[in-house]
């Protein structure tokens, strides 16, 4: 009986490890991707211009980085506009929310298709909506608005990469077996 405790035990261990390690790198990697935003100002401000230059570049890739839409750190520019900086902020907690284990497990019961898709499109839709308002309309939103618009789709992206975590992890726990 205590071995079989002891085996069980083990196993609980080192499925709890996996988790722990792959959220680690996820949690790990979203918030060296929000230190970049802030260090590309910080570089440039003090003078480490290929530092800069290459954090730039970097997140060009994903946001226009429109000056009159970003916000500033010591006269430079962030390296992302306000709403991708509210969408790498917000994906950080997100994220580490879900290193609480009733949250964790509750959010694994559900299904991908039925709960996890709509909450995140449904998070999304604040964006594609000021989005086309703005390409349709003379509408143009405002700092707050972009901020709070990125917020949602960050929640809801740390919610779907989440999920997809989960997921990885029990592929790789029940590899383990």
């Amino acid at each position: 009986m205590v071995l079989l405790q002891n085996v069980s035990v083990r196993r609980a261990f080192l499925e709890e490890q996996v988790f722990v390690i792959s959220w680690g790198m996820f949690v790990g990697l979203i918030t060296l991707l929000f230190l970049g935003v802030i260090a590309a100002p910080l570089f440039r401000f003090w003078g480490a211009y290929g530092l800069a230059n290459f954090l730039y570049r970097f997140y060009h890739l994903t946001c226009h980085q429109l000056s009159s839409r970003s916000w500033f750190i010591l006269w430079e520019k962030l390296g992302v506009c306000v709403r991708c900086f509210a969408t790498y902020l917000a994906l950080i907690p997100a994220a580490a929310a879900l290193f609480i284990r009733p949250l964790r497990e509750w959010l694994a019961r559900r299904p991908f298709s039925k709960f996890v898709l709509p909450i995140f499109l449904g998070l999304l839709s604040p964006i594609a909506i000021d989005g086309l308002l703005q390409l349709l309309t003379p509408w143009e939103s405002v700092g707050f608005l972009r901020f709070i618009t990125g917020g949602l789709a960050g929640i809801g992206t740390g919610v779907f990469l989440g999920y997809l975590v989960l997921r990885l992890a029990e592929r790789i726990e029940a590899s383990l077996r």
